[in-house]
C-alpha cells in the first residue's frame, strides 16, 4: 500500500511540473522542440514531460529551469492558478478555474506581456542586490 501512495504522489508532483515546464515554456515565447533540442530529446519525449506522463528528475528540471532562465525552485513550487504570486511576490493570483483559452486572445497576450516585464524586473532587482 505504501508503495502505491508514493507512486501516486509521483505523478501528481511530476503532472504539476509538467504544467509549470509547459507555462513557463509559453512565457519565455519557447517551442517545445527549442527545449528538446536543448536537452538533446526528441520533442515527443519532452511533451510526454509537460503532460506528465514521464517521470521528471533534479536534472531535468535543472537543465529545462536553464535554459528557460527560470530558478528551479520556481519549477518545482509554482501552482498553475498562482504563477503571478509567484512571479510578482504580490498578494494578486488567477484562481485555479480561468482558462487561458478562454480568455480575450489580446488579454491573454497583455497578460503574458505583463508576466515577462515582472519576471525580467525581478531578474534585474536579484542582481542588483546580488552586486551584479
Amino acid at each position: 500500500m505504501r508503495e502505491r501512495e508514493e507512486s501516486e504522489f509521483t505523478v501528481l508532483e511530476n503532472k504539476t511540473i509538467g504544467r509549470n515546464f509547459s507555462m513557463f515554456r509559453k512565457l519565455r515565447d519557447r517551442k517545445a522542440m527549442e527545449v528538446a533540442e536543448q536537452l538533446g530529446i526528441k520533442e515527443a519525449t519532452y511533451t510526454k514531460y509537460e503532460r506528465g506522463e514521464s517521470k521528471i528528475t533534479v536534472d531535468l528540471i535543472q537543465k529545462v529551469a536553464e535554459f528557460l532562465n527560470v530558478d528551479p525552485i520556481q519549477m518545482i513550487t509554482a501552482q498553475p492558478g498562482n504563477i503571478i504570486e509567484h512571479l510578482t511576490n504580490s498578494p494578486f493570483s488567477i484562481s485555479g478555474n480561468v482558462r487561458a483559452n478562454y480568455a480575450d486572445k489580446n488579454q491573454t497576450e497583455v497578460m503574458m506581456k505583463m508576466m515577462e516585464t515582472m519576471m525580467q524586473m525581478n531578474e534585474a532587482i536579484r542582481k542588483i542586490l546580488e552586486g551584479k
